[in-house]
């Protein structure tokens, strides 16, 4: 389909520069890239229902880094062989795209389902990144709420399929509406992915990637954790979440930092939280923009 024009993103910066373009053939698949400014690297690691588009805002806050968007295998403008696949080859298909651009090592930040490829990038391919910053990866299957949560989801989107084949739209709100009747409520919970009044366009570009959504995030969701491989990596990870996001978000992340706690911290470990923010990192670009800037030093040389 054809993309929706840029300048429609209520988020993007005023009279920030074009990024520059390409397409990537890595592991099969054409991955279409977006590069912007000079300095350390960043690779920007969504998830599936989530192109290079919607993390535009967060990266041209960025000034100072080189930091990389694309639109995940399956996604938009990157073609489809291969896809459906799992959190490993889109970990696998990151990490030859960093080597591509000759961008290693580079720190990463990923988000919800990006979040997990994240992880997987790092555990799979360690010499290719430097910081990992992983917010609120969507491994339910780490606390019983998040188990919870992820079963009522998944039985809903599986009944409407079943009824509704391939109405994807559909599937996603059944998936939501399950996801909001799982305990524990949160007052500000925005329905988890719904956008906030007035961004209709985010409205419109979720329904359009709603067929990622079901066939791609919502199973990597259910992926389990190498808990054993998390443990002993030297990989220098943070977890963190957002002070605005379903509870139950908090538990995985605080899960995921006791499992493998930052580098460099002693006593009771605890993720970091940003004011402010809710589950959708692109919501919120400037506080995740501060964020990135505060954890990232310039990586050390190869």
């Amino acid at each position: 389909m054809p993309d929706r024009a840029p300048d429609s993103n209520p988020f993007a910066v005023p009279g920030a520069g074009r990024p520059r373009t390409g397409w990537y053939d890595v592991n099969d698949c054409r991955l279409y890239v977006e590069i912007r400014g000079e300095g350390p690297a960043l690779l920007i690691s969504g998830a599936a229902s989530d192109d290079a588009e919607m993390f535009r805002p967060i990266a041209e806050r960025l000034v100072g880094f080189t930091v990389v968007t694309f639109d995940p295998r399956g996604t938009r403008r990157s073609s489809r062989s291969g896809w459906p696949c799992d959190s490993a080859q889109h970990a696998d298909d990151a990490g030859d795209l960093l080597r591509a651009l000759h961008l290693v090592p580079a720190h990463v930040f990923g988000a919800s389902a990006g979040g997990i490829v994240a992880v997987q990038l790092a555990l799979r391919h360690p010499d290719l990144v430097g910081r990992v910053l992983v917010c609120e990866p969507g491994y339910f299957r780490c606390t019983p709420a998040g188990a919870e949560l992820y079963s009522r989801a998944r039985a809903s989107v599986d009944e409407h399929l079943i009824a509704h084949p391939e109405d994807w739209a559909g599937a996603l709100a059944a998936g939501l509406l399950a996801a909001q009747a799982t305990p524990p409520r949160h007052d500000s919970l925005r329905e988890l992915l719904e956008p906030p009044a007035g961004l209709d366009w985010y409205a419109a570009r979720a329904h359009e990637l709603a067929e990622n959504f079901i066939r791609d995030d919502v199973p990597l969701t259910g992926e389990v954790v190498d808990r054993a491989g998390l443990a002993r990596s030297a990989v220098d990870f943070q977890f963190v979440s957002g002070s605005e996001s379903n509870p139950v978000f908090r538990e995985i992340v605080e899960e995921l930092s006791r499992i493998r706690p930052p580098i460099g911290r002693s006593g009771p470990v605890s993720a970091d939280v940003i004011t402010g923010a809710g589950h959708v990192a692109y919501f919120t670009p400037e506080l995740i923009a501060d964020y990135i800037r505060g954890q990232c030093p310039e990586p050390a040389v190869p």
